[in-house]
């Protein structure tokens, strides 16, 4: 397990060096969240369109937890230009081809307004009512 979190960062790192056309991302944690943020995404929007999309079903409820902590590093960071700009170039390397850079603005841009996943975390996540709500707002922007 500690050898593929070894390979997953340094994808990660690979990715973010090959985006250099999208803007150098020069925040490796922010690059990072925004990777997991869009397979995330990708995930979530997959199991939508297959119609099992549930806060009981395992994955889905790890996909939205990677979602939530993407939303808490940026809500932290939200001054900070740097940060987003790398969470977004992140978010389109994670996307696998499927988030564009606009689509990954508009998704980062959502998740600041966000406000139905304030104060979410593993504990509570099955109690907050707006969490499926606010990712399915996030989905829409994955056409």
């Amino acid at each position: 397990m500690k050898k593929f979190g070894i390979i997953m960062m340094f994808a990660a790192l690979l990715g973010v060096t090959a985006c250099g056309t999208l803007g150098a991302a020069t925040d490796t944690a922010a690059a990072t969240s925004g990777a997991a943020c869009g397979r995330a995404l990708i995930a979530l929007n997959n199991s939508k369109k297959a119609g099992t999309l549930a806060i009981t079903n395992p994955t889905d409820l790890s996909n939205m937890l990677i979602v939530i902590n993407a939303y808490n590093g940026l809500k932290t960071n939200k001054e900070n230009a740097n940060y987003k700009k790398s969470f977004t170039t992140g978010m389109v390397t994670g996307g696998n081809n499927l988030i564009n850079q606009a689509t990954a603005t508009t998704i980062t841009n959502s998740l600041l307004n966000a406000t139905g996943l304030d104060g979410v975390n593993t504990n509570n996540i099955a109690q907050k009512a707006q969490t499926v709500g606010t990712i399915l707002q996030l989905l829409g922007a994955l056409k």
